[in-house]
């Protein structure tokens, strides 16, 4: 993760934007005294929501675990689920 000073970010916002936005790498901005915040894309912001969210049902990571954990061969094709639920 990228570190600036506040005064930078002032002087480039377009800049690490469009950085921010093309290679979905967070940037931490840091004040004077030391404060500091993290800029990042919606994508990667969506994605933290989401994976807060699905923490956030009980067992659900532990299923989540489970099937990455079950050979493929075991699964079912997706020519065999029914969309239509």
């Amino acid at each position: 993760m990228q570190y600036i000073t506040a005064e930078t970010a002032q002087k480039e916002l377009r800049n690490i934007v469009n950085n921010i936005t093309q290679f979905n790498e967070p940037v931490t901005i840091v004040s004077e005294d030391k404060r500091a915040i993290v800029l990042l894309s919606i994508e990667d912001w969506s994605g933290i929501q989401e994976t807060l969210y699905l923490q956030s049902i009980p067992g659900m990571v532990e299923s989540i675990k489970a099937a990455a954990a079950e050979p493929l061969e075991l699964g079912t094709d997706a020519a065999e689920v029914d969309w239509n639920v």
